[in-house]
C-alpha cells in the first residue's frame, strides 16, 4: 500500500472533491480494503416497489461491493409480508448472501419507525387499505425479532455487530426496549475496547446523531460513547435529504453521514414553495414543490475504504450517474476537520447569476393553497448557477427606503435535491402581495444561495 502523508492526502483530497465522479481507484490508484453500498428509507410496500431497491442493488452488485447497508424504514406499513418482498428482492440479485462469483455480500440493514408504526400512520394507512392490506398483518403484532428471522435469515438484536473483511459495523435498532442512543452506549461501554482505534468503524442507525449533519433536529438523541472515538463513522436515515446538500457530512469528534432515501426526497421546512409537512402548508400562497410520492429521487453512496481514508461516492440511482463530487475523509483531529460546517462552508462554491440577469415583477390574481383567491406577487429571473457547484435556494429581500428589511422570503431552487443540468432556465415564484409593505416605497432584491446560506450577488 502506497504511503501518503497528511499534507499529500490533503492536495489530493482537493483535487479529488472538485473532481467529478469517482470510481474509488484511490490516489495512487491502489485497490480499496473495503466496499461498501449505502442507502435509506426504502420504504417497501407491494412487490411493485421493489423495483428502485432491486435497480440499486444490481449497480452495488456490479460494483463488486463486500456489503450492503441500510439505515431504517425498510418497508412504509411496516407490514409482515413488506419484509417478505424485500428479502425477496435482495436474494434475487444476491442468492444465498452470495455475488455471481461466489463471494459473501454482508446485510447491514436496520429498522426504523415505518418498520413498527407505519400501519397507522394516517394517509399511508388510507392507501395500505386502498391496496388490500391490513394492519392485522403488523410486523409488531408477531414480534419484530421473529419477523426479521424469518425474512432474512440472521440473528435480531437491539443493538448488533457484524465485522466484514475486519471492519466493524455496529447498528442500533429503532425501538426494542430502551431509547437506541441509550442501548448502543451500554453497548459501547462495555465492548468499545474490542474495537481497533487505529481503523475505522462504522456506527449506523435510523433516526440522525444529535449536533452533527443539516437534518439533525436540535433535541436529537446522541450516543456519547462516539464523541470520543475519531475514528467512528454514522450513518443514519430518516430524514429523506438530499446528497448535494455538503451539510449532510459533518465532522466534528466523529464523522457523520445523513443517508438520502431510495423512496423520495423531503422538502425543507420554512420556503415559500416547501413545507413542514406532507400535506403542505395552508398558510404559504404558493404552491409547494412535489412531494411524497411524486419528489422521487433514488440516492445513496458507495463507500471505498483505503488505509488511510475513505472515499465516499454521491450516486443519483435514478439518473444513473454521480451526483456531486465524491467525499475524502479521513478521521478528525484537533487540528483537522474539513468536513466540520466551518471547513465545508469555506470550500462549498457560492451561485452566481449571469451577467445582465433582470428582475420582473407583476401582480397576478390567482389561487392559493387552500384554493382561495389571492393577490400574488409574481417574481421571475434567469437562474443562478456555481461552478463545480449548485445554487440550493433564492432569498428575496423587500427593503424600505430606510434601509430596514421587513420581509425576507426563501424559495427553494426546484432542481435542489437533482442533477445541476435539470435546474430551469429561469424561475418564477411567487407570494402573497399581502405580505408586502402597506405603505412606503420599497425596492426587491433577490440573492442566489448555496446551501450553508452564503450569498452571490444580488438582482
Amino acid at each position: 500500500m502506497i504511503q501518503i502523508s497528511r499534507r499529500n492526502f490533503l492536495g489530493g483530497a482537493a483535487a479529488l472533491m472538485g473532481s467529478g465522479g469517482c470510481r474509488s481507484l484511490g490516489l495512487g490508484g491502489e485497490k480499496p480494503d473495503l466496499v461498501f453500498g449505502v442507502i435509506s428509507d426504502v420504504h417497501i410496500t407491494t412487490p411493485e416497489s421493489c423495483e428502485m431497491f432491486i435497480r440499486t442493488l444490481k449497480y452495488f452488485r456490479d460494483r463488486k461491493v463486500d456489503a450492503v447497508m441500510v439505515s431504517g424504514d425498510l418497508t412504509d406499513w411496516g407490514l409482515k409480508s413488506s419484509y417478505k418482498y424485500m428479502a425477496d428482492a435482495w436474494y434475487s440479485v444476491f442468492p444465498d448472501d452470495r455475488a455471481p462469483d461466489g463471494r459473501k455480500v454482508e446485510k447491514l440493514f436496520c429498522t426504523g419507525n415505518h418498520d413498527y408504526d407505519g400501519y397507522w400512520y394516517g394517509d399511508m394507512t388510507l392507501d395500505m387499505h386502498v391496496q388490500g392490506y391490513s394492519e392485522d398483518e403488523a410486523i409488531v403484532k408477531f414480534g419484530m425479532k421473529k419477523c426479521w428471522e424469518e425474512a432474512f435469515h440472521e440473528p435480531f438484536a437491539p443493538v448488533r455487530r457484524r465485522t466484514v473483511k475486519g471492519y466493524d459495523f455496529i447498528s442500533a435498532e429503532w425501538k426494542e426496549g430502551k431509547p437506541w442512543n441509550v442501548v448502543a452506549d451500554e453497548w459501547f461501554a462495555k465492548n468499545g475496547k474490542s474495537l481497533d482505534p487505529k481503523k475505522p468503524f462504522f456506527f449506523f442507525t435510523h433516526y440522525p446523531l444529535g449536533g452533527t449533519t443539516s437534518c439533525t433536529k436540535p433535541d436529537a438523541p446522541t450516543v456519547k460513547a462516539l464523541k470520543s472515538m475519531p475514528n467512528a463513522v454514522a450513518f443514519s436515515g430518516h430524514c429523506h435529504w438530499t446528497l448535494n446538500d455538503e451539510r449532510s457530512i459533518w465532522q466534528g469528534e466523529y464523522t457523520a453521514i445523513a443517508v438520502p432515501s431510495i423512496s423520495y426526497t423531503s422538502i425543507p421546512a420554512g420556503y415559500e414553495n416547501g413545507s413542514d409537512s406532507r400535506r403542505g402548508d395552508p398558510k404559504v400562497a404558493m404552491p409547494k414543490l412535489p412531494s411524497r410520492p411524486n419528489l422521487e429521487r433514488a440516492q445513496g453512496y458507495v463507500v471505498s475504504v483505503f488505509g488511510s481514508r475513505m472515499e465516499i461516492e454521491r450516486r443519483d440511482f435514478a439518473a444513473g450517474v454521480e451526483a456531486a463530487p465524491a467525499w475524502i475523509v479521513t478521521p478528525p483531529t484537533a487540528d483537522s476537520s474539513p468536513y466540520a460546517f466551518k471547513n465545508s462552508s469555506k470550500r462549498t462554491p457560492v451561485p452566481q447569476f449571469p451577467e445582465g440577469t433582470a428582475l420582473k415583477t407583476r401582480i397576478a390574481n390567482t389561487e392559493d393553497r387552500d384554493g382561495h383567491w389571492a393577490i400574488m406577487m409574481m417574481l421571475e429571473f434567469q437562474s443562478a448557477k456555481a461552478r463545480k457547484g449548485r445554487v440550493y435556494d433564492y432569498e428575496v429581500r423587500i427593503e424600505k427606503e430606510d434601509g430596514t428589511v421587513p420581509v425576507v422570503k426563501r424559495f427553494l431552487a426546484p432542481a435542489f435535491y437533482k442533477l445541476e443540468h435539470e435546474e430551469p432556465a429561469a424561475q418564477s415564484f411567487a407570494f402573497n402581495a399581502k405580505d408586502l409593505p402597506e405603505y412606503g416605497k420599497y425596492r426587491f432584491r433577490v440573492y442566489p444561495r448555496n446551501c450553508f446560506g452564503a450569498c452571490g450577488r444580488p438582482i
